[in-house]
């Protein structure tokens, strides 16, 4: 089905683009944004597959349609479409994601983040067709991660229906962040190859200026730095569009963003901020329209996840702070005051060291002050627009590095590692993402679309001609992280043997027989299960491990000693678990003396390394066999 999934894509993205007269890198991203929320609509309804039915209907739908024109839209067809595919920006588009598929075929998962949610979530997404029942998501402590980049990942899964592959959800993840800083693309003049190959491998390393996580995992915060690069592009990018290609790309890219992280409503009210300021007041109330999606889609997945009793351990921490008293600033406060501001001034954004230009967080700040004077300055933009651009990129960057900033002397007050500098600069490189990297690759495509007034007086043809190119180039060259980035995309292919080692090794033999547990039993696909530990020793960092091998089953544990454990407070903490099933490892103490009690009627003797359903009345816990269950 892969074949006909591509195929339907391209067809959609030559009709759209012929539709709009728009020019294919432009329509890729909108076209993406249209597949992410028609994925989440059937995602909802636990439908997912049904892709494979509306991706051959399209295609028939399209040869349908194609053979009710006259003729002369025919051929007016097929020379739109034999003009766009010949446009370098699209052939230097479809070589980069194509290298980049192939590239990042073998990564395997090793993010502590992609561990602990983005890889076990998507795990259980391919194999639910959709997302999970109520108390069913794998990852309870992050149930209301907005699932936005998780379906452009399973679209990619998807492509082997038969096995979970997680190279593939790799080539999602990256498919999804290049796609919005494609039309970058569409500014460069001319056919040299050379040109055209160091524009692509430009747009690779771009985020390695001052963010390296989304090179080794599924960071969130990149993707939405891209979309929101791109949004305030495109609300400056009006001439000569459709009205409908206009605001459907804000529409779009807003909805999309609010559905990556949930944090991805502050960008989007940036967003909207900045386009309500750019445009003029006739515009502004339409303007406010592209707002509707955007509501829809986050209001929605809200909905949900309190239906689904889908919440974040972080999401119930600004609860707290918000409604009680629980909670105050963090006594740290002067000490994350200290180590922000020396990672700030100091830090470089990407830990390596690099050949010419390592930017602080300062330092880039600065940078695209400068970027945006120095256009100003040479009349690339008109006054009024190159003054909001201004004052919009040095507010917005303060207010977001003010509110990583009050994050954690609040929600991350225990997060001792960003008392260092060394751990500080970290989190200001992930979180910060969003700004640095999207503000930049907004500026990019100014630079790219204006910027070839600059080389006009250049004796110089190739100056004249790629001077815009060429410097953008150079600029990455100079300030990117070029280790992160081969390693990212070819380097990493070493070392995945030993990471596979290190994640078996974090599956202790109790985690091993568990696992062989739930092979053995004949469980829903979407369900939960109650795993009592020994409390011995904390497991937390490798029950994340478990989870991953457990998805798309979602395990909640219980840290217990069995030896001093009542069998009403048992059954009340399991209760609480809301599990329907049970797994009890093996322990030293008389666990039998706990959970006979709880034996339903007839089921025999209690065995630890069992599953059991749970069947609770909220008065009476009663545990029952599992059929394919073993002693």
């Amino acid at each position: 089905m892969a074949v006909i999934h591509i195929m339907a894509f391209f067809l959609c993205l030559f009709f759209l683009s012929y539709y709009w007269k728009e020019s294919l890198v432009e329509v890729i991203p909108v076209l993406a944004c249209m597949l992410v929320l028609a994925l989440y609509a059937l995602a909802m309804l636990r439908r997912l597959f049904l892709l494979d039915g509306i991706a051959v209907m399209m295609i028939a739908g399209f040869a349908l349609l194609f053979i009710s024109w006259k003729k002369e839209k025919r051929a007016d067809f097929g020379k739109a479409c034999l003009h766009n595919i010949r446009q370098p920006s699209f052939v230097a588009g479809m070589m980069l994601l194509f290298v980049v598929i192939l590239c990042t075929s073998r990564k395997v998962v090793t993010w502590w983040d992609d561990i602990n949610f983005w890889a076990t979530d998507v795990k259980s997404l391919y194999y639910l067709d959709g997302f999970a029942n109520q108390y069913g998501n794998v990852a309870p402590e992050f149930g209301d991660y907005p699932p936005g980049a998780q379906l452009m990942k399973w679209w990619f899964l998807h492509f082997d229906p038969d096995v979970f592959q997680e190279g593939l959800a790799f080539a999602g993840y990256y498919t999804m962040n290049l796609v919005f800083m494609l039309p970058l693309l569409k500014h460069v003049k001319g056919k040299n190859v050379f040109i055209l190959f160091g524009m692509a491998a430009a747009l690779w390393f771009l985020p390695s200026i001052a963010e390296i996580y989304g090179y080794d995992g599924f960071c969130a915060d990149l993707t939405m730095a891209c979309i929101y690069g791109g949004f305030l592009f495109a609300v400056t990018d009006r001439e000569g569009k459709a009205e409908s290609f206009y605001y459907g790309r804000l529409a779009l890219y807003l909805s999309v963003l609010v559905l990556v992280k949930s944090i991805g409503f502050i960008w989007g009210f940036f967003g909207v901020v900045f386009m309500c300021l750019y445009q003029n007041k006739e515009r502004r109330k339409k303007s406010l329209s592209v707002c509707v999606l955007p509501l829809v889609t986050g209001a929605s997945w809200m909905l949900f996840c309190l239906v689904m009793r889908r919440v974040t351990k972080t999401t119930a921490t600004v609860v707290k702070y918000m409604t009680t008293d629980e909670y105050g600033i963090s006594g740290y406060t002067r000490d994350y005051a200290k180590a922000f501001i020396e990672a700030f001034v100091s830090s470089p954004l990407h830990k390596e060291k690099g050949p010419f230009v390592d930017l602080t967080p300062l330092g880039f700040y600065v940078c695209i002050c400068l970027l945006v004077v120095f256009f100003y300055h040479r009349n690339m933009m008109p006054r009024k627009e190159g003054r909001l651009i201004l004052w919009f990129s040095v507010i917005s960057g303060a207010l977001f590095y003010g509110i990583i900033f009050i994050a954690h002397i609040t929600i991350f007050a225990m997060e001792t590692q960003y008392l260092e500098a060394s751990g500080m600069i970290s989190s200001i490189e992930r979180y910060g993402a969003p700004f640095t990297i999207g503000t930049l690759l907004f500026l990019a495509n100014i630079w790219m679309k204006y910027g070839g007034s600059v080389f006009v007086r250049f004796r110089s043809v190739l100056a004249r001609k790629y001077g815009t190119a060429l410097s953008m180039i150079l600029f990455v060259a100079l300030t990117a992280g070029w280790r992160s980035g081969y390693y990212g995309l070819i380097g990493y292919r070493a070392d995945v043997p030993s990471h596979l080692a290190q994640r078996k090794e974090m599956i202790d033999a109790d985690a091993v027989s568990f696992l062989q547990a739930l092979d053995m039993s004949e469980l829903e696909k979407s369900t939960r299960i109650c795993y009592i530990q020994r409390d011995d020793v904390p497991r937390w960092v490798k029950n994340s491990y478990t989870n991953l091998e457990a998805s798309p089953i979602s395990v909640i544990y219980k840290s217990v000693n069995l030896a001093d454990a009542p069998t009403d407070w048992m059954a009340q903490e399991i209760r609480d678990s809301h599990a329907s099933y049970l797994y009890v490892e093996d322990t030293d103490a008389d666990a039998a003396a706990v959970f006979a009690p709880m034996m339903g009627a007839g089921e025999g003797a209690f065995y630890c390394g069992v599953v059991y359903q749970i069947e609770d009345d909220g008065q009476q816990m009663r545990l029952m066999s599992v059929p394919g269950a073993t002693e």
